[in-house]
């Protein structure tokens, strides 16, 4: 395990030339575990939600699993060309989500590198937002 700086610019809208974007830094842990990259890292305080503690999962097939625990609990498949159904909590209540992956670019090494993800959310086909996250691991 080794610890890292990770650089996040994440943006969300329904229309792409009109999108909210975030942007923050992060001190976490990335290691190599059975062909996966997995960082960890405190996003909460940045989102305005409290204590969420995220895993990135980049795995080598080229699926990201984003998982959220604490104040927001959630944990998104991002995998390009296909839909997957994830499960999302925050305290109003739970939710299953629909997560289309538009594309999914990893280039992770035992120094750093970054992930990119492009997907879109939608609930019960009806769409909620398109997103692009852009991770910077030095």
């Amino acid at each position: 395990m080794k610890d890292v700086v990770i650089k996040i610019k994440g943006s969300q809208g329904t229309d792409r030339d009109n999108m909210d974007v975030i942007e923050f830094s992060s001190v976490g842990t990335m290691e190599k575990t059975d062909g996966a990259y997995v960082l960890r890292y405190e996003e909460g305080q940045m989102l305005g939600v409290g204590k969420v503690s995220t895993t990135l999962t980049a795995k080598g097939d080229g699926t990201v699993v984003l998982a959220r625990e604490g104040n927001l609990n959630s944990r998104l498949i991002i995998k390009r060309g296909r839909r997957t159904s994830c499960f999302y909590s925050i305290p109003q209540g739970e939710l299953t989500l629909g997560i289309y992956g538009n594309r999914v670019d990893v280039n992770l090494d035992e120094n750093g590198g970054r992930v990119f993800l492009d997907y879109a959310i939608d609930a019960d086909l009806k769409p909620l937002s398109n997103n692009t996250v852009e991770i910077e691991v030095k």
